[in-house]
C-alpha cells in the first residue's frame, strides 16, 4: 500500500503496520497538560478531513497498545508515542489502562433514523444499539488478543444486583449472549424490508431497557500480566459522527454527557457536523450552551484537533519532515535507493534566475523610476545594501522596483534617499534594513509576469499544509510520483525548481477541481473571489503588504451577528471543514478587530499567493455574499 494515495489509517489492519507511519508530535500535543478529564467525562474532537482523527483512535484500541507492547522493544521510534500515551496514563509500565474501541458511526446506526418510529423510539433504538456493538466489540478483542474469556470479570458500579442482572454481568457468556440478542433484535428492524409497525413491535422492545453503559466499571483478567490481575477502563470512540442524523448526534451528545455513564467515551466529527457559530467556539476552545443538567466543561470538553490561531508553521515543517521519512521508507524504490529524506531531495533544486532578456526589462522599468525620482546610482546603491541577504540578481531587482514604486507614493517633501527633497539633499542616509518578506512579494510578482518559480522546496510545500498531516501528504504526492519515476528510470532522484513549482500548481488546480463536498461550487466562488482580491493587492507595484494578501477580513462584528442558517453562513461552515478556507480571529489591525477568511493552502497555490500569515483585502460579508450569489 502507497500511503501517498491512500489513508494509512483505513487500509492498515494490522497495528504492527500503522505504527512506525504515526508521527509522535501531534499525539504528544493532543496528550499535553491534565489528562484525566479526557477518560472522565465525555469528549468532542472536532477536525477537519486528514487532521488526525482516526488514527487517534486507531491508536487507542486495545490491539494497537498491545502491538505497542513489543513493538517498542524493537522499533525505538515507537518509545516516543509510548511516552506520550504513559504520561497521559493510558500506559502503565507498558500496559494497558484501557480498553478503547473504534465504533464507526454510519451504516447501521445511520441506518436507525430511516424506521418508521417516533423520534423518541428511534433515539433509544440508537443508543441501545450503540451499547451491543461495544459490548461486543471489546470482547472481541479480548479474544483476538488471546485472552481466556472465562477468566473475564466484570466489574460494576454504583447499581443494585437488578442493573447486573439486566445486562448479565455475573456470567461473561451471558454478559455476551445478553449484548447480542440486543443487537439482533435491533438489525432485524433494520434490515427488514417492512419494518413492524410501532404497535407491532411487542416483546422486542423489552430488550431496549439495555444499559450497559451505566454500570460497567471495567474489565478485570489475568493474561496480560502473567500471575496478577490487571482492570482495563472501557472506552467508546464513536468514530465519523458526522454521518449521523443531526437529531442523532445532538441526542447521542446529551446522552454520553450525563454522569452516571460510568465508561470513558469520545465522539470524533467533523466540522460541519457543528453550525459556523458552535465552530467558532470550539477554535475558541468554548463549550455549547447549557441544556438542564449539564455543564459545559464538566460534563463535555471539545477539542479542535486543528488549532487555527497561534499555530507554530516551524514546528509543523519538522512533525511534515518526519512523516516524509516515515511514509518513504515503506516504498521499496525509495528504501533500496536510500533516499527517504524528502526535504534534501527538495531543497537540492538551486534557486532559479531569469533569462536576460527579462532582467534587462525589469531594469528598463527601474531605469525609469530613478530618472523620475532623481535617484542617482550610488543612491541605489545604498539602498540595495540594505536588502536581505543571498537574493537573486533578478529578485534583487524586482525588489528594486518595488521600493521606487514606493517612493512615487510618499510625499514629495520626503524621500526614501535622504531626509529632504532632491533638490535639498546632502549626503544619502542609510536606510532601514528591508524585510524578506518585501522580497518574497518581489519573487510573486515575478512569478506573474514572468512564470518565474516559487513554490518550490520542503519548507515552502510544508507551510502550504495549513498544518494538516493529510494536506501535506496529498499535496506532496504529485513530487513523490515523479522523484519515484526516475529512480526507476534509474535517475538521479532530483526535481528542478520550475518543475516543483509546475507540479505543485498543476497538481492545487486538479485538486480544486474535484471539490464535491456541500456547496463546492458556491465555496469555488468564494474562493476565486477572494483570491482575485488578494491578488490584485499581491501585484501592485508598491507591494503594499510586502508579500502580499491570502486573506479576507471582514470585521468580527458581522461574523458574530451572523445567522449561523443563513446560505452564506453554511458556505462559510463547508469551505472551513474541507481547509478551502482557515478562520483567523480575533486578528487585530488598524484600530479594529477581524475576522479573517485565509484561503486553504491549495487554494493560494492555484491562484500564486503568499503562504505567510496576515495579509488580507478588507471587505464585507454582503461582499461575500454577491459573490457567492453570481455567475
Amino acid at each position: 500500500m502507497n500511503p501517498w494515495h491512500k489513508r494509512a489509517n483505513e487500509f492498515i489492519r494490522d497495528p504492527a503496520e500503522l505504527l512506525p507511519l504515526i508521527a509522535p508530535q501531534p499525539i504528544h500535543r493532543f496528550f499535553e497538560g491534565d489528562c484525566s478529564r479526557l477518560f472522565d467525562r465525555l469528549v468532542v474532537v472536532v477536525g477537519t478531513p486528514g487532521s488526525g482523527k482516526t488514527t487517534l483512535a486507531r491508536l487507542l484500541e486495545l490491539p494497537t497498545l498491545l502491538a505497542m507492547r513489543e513493538f517498542s522493544r524493537r522499533n525505538p521510534e515507537v518509545k516516543a508515542l509510548v511516552t506520550s500515551l504513559s504520561e497521559a496514563g493510558v500506559l502503565e509500565d507498558l500496559h494497558p489502562t484501557l480498553q478503547a474501541l473504534r465504533l464507526p458511526a454510519g451504516g447501521q446506526l445511520r441506518a436507525i433514523w430511516e424506521l418508521p418510529y417516533g423520534e423518541r423510539l428511534r433515539h433509544k433504538l440508537l443508543r441501545t444499539m450503540i451499547q451491543a456493538k461495544a459490548v461486543l466489540g471489546w470482547l472481541r478483542q479480548l479474544e483476538d488478543a488471546q485472552i481466556d474469556l472465562a477468566s473475564v470479570k466484570v466489574h460494576t458500579v454504583g447499581v443494585g444486583e437488578a442493573a447486573r442482572d439486566d445486562v448479565a454481568a455475573d456470567s461473561i457468556s451471558a454478559f455476551r449472549d445478553r449484548a447480542r440478542i440486543t443487537e439482533r433484535a435491533i438489525f432485524k428492524l433494520v434490515g427488514a424490508l417492512v419494518p413492524p409497525s410501532e404497535d407491532q413491535l411487542g416483546q422486542q422492545l423489552g430488550d431496549l431497557a439495555y444499559a450497559p453503559f451505566a454500570a460497567i466499571e471495567s474489565f478485570e483478567l489475568q493474561d496480560l500480566r502473567p500471575g496478577e490481575g490487571r482492570r482495563l477502563r472501557p472506552m467508546l470512540i464513536l468514530d465519523d459522527a458526522h454521518e449521523l442524523h443531526p437529531s442523532q448526534l445532538a441526542d447521542v451528545d446529551l446522552w454520553l454527557r450525563d454522569r452516571e455513564v460510568k465508561i470513558a467515551r469520545w465522539i470524533l466529527t467533523r466540522a460541519d457536523s457543528i453550525d459556523l457559530a458552535e465552530f467558532r467556539r470550539v477554535l475558541n476552545e468554548e463549550n455549547r450552551p447549557t441544556v438542564p443538567g449539564t455543564q459545559p466543561g464538566r460534563d463535555r470538553i471539545t477539542f479542535a484537533l486543528q488549532d487555527q490561531v497561534g499555530r507554530d508553521r516551524g514546528a509543523f515543517t519538522r512533525i511534515a519532515e518526519d512523516v516524509a521519512r516515515r511514509y518513504l521508507a515503506p516504498l521499496a524504490v525509495f528504501n533500496r535507493s536510500g533516499t527517504t529524506n524528502l526535504r534534501i531531495l527538495l531543497s537540492a533544486a538551486s534557486a532559479p534566475e531569469l533569462p536576460a532578456g527579462d532582467v534587462r526589462e525589469i531594469e528598463a522599468d527601474i531605469d525609469k523610476l530613478m530618472r523620475e525620482l532623481n535617484v542617482s546610482v550610488d543612491a541605489r546603491r545604498v539602498m540595495e545594501n540594505a536588502y536581505p541577504q543571498g537574493l537573486t540578481n533578478d529578485v534583487k531587482a524586482g525588489l528594486t522596483r518595488i521600493m521606487l514604486n514606493r517612493e512615487l507614493r510618499r510625499t514629495p517633501q520626503r524621500s526614501l534617499f535622504g531626509g529632504a527633497t532632491p533638490e535639498a539633499a546632502a549626503e544619502p542616509e542609510e536606510p532601514k534594513r528591508v524585510n524578506r518578506s518585501v522580497a518574497t512579494g518581489a519573487e510573486l510578482q515575478l512569478l506573474h509576469k514572468y512564470d518565474r518559480p516559487f513554490y518550490f522546496g520542503f519548507e515552502r510545500l510544508a507551510e502550504a499544509a495549513n498544518e494538516n498531516i493529510e494536506q501535506f501528504v496529498t499535496l506532496a504526492s504529485a513530487l513523490v510520483d515523479n522523484l519515484e519515476t526516475q529512480i526507476i528510470r534509474g535517475k538521479a532522484p532530483r526535481i528542478d525548481a520550475r518543475h516543483q513549482d509546475k507540479l505543485l500548481r498543476e497538481h492545487a488546480r486538479n485538486l480544486m477541481a474535484k471539490w464535491d463536498f456541500p456547496y463546492a461550487p458556491r465555496v469555488k466562488k468564494l474562493i476565486s473571489f477572494i483570491a482575485e482580491r488578494c491578488l490584485d493587492i499581491t501585484l501592485r507595484p508598491s507591494a503594499p503588504l510586502d508579500d502580499g494578501a491570502n486573506a479576507y477580513g471582514i470585521p468580527i462584528t458581522e461574523l458574530t451577528s451572523l445567522n449561523p442558517q443563513e446560505d452564506i453562513a453554511r458556505v462559510i461552515q463547508y469551505a472551513l471543514a474541507y481547509q478551502a478556507l482557515v478562520l483567523i480571529e480575533p486578528y487585530d489591525c488598524k484600530g479594529k478587530t477581524w475576522a479573517l477568511l485565509e484561503l486553504g493552502g491549495v487554494a493560494i497555490i492555484a491562484h500564486g499567493l503568499p503562504l505567510s500569515r496576515g495579509g488580507f483585502a478588507e471587505g464585507t460579508i454582503a461582499q461575500l455574499r454577491s459573490a457567492m450569489e453570481g455567475p
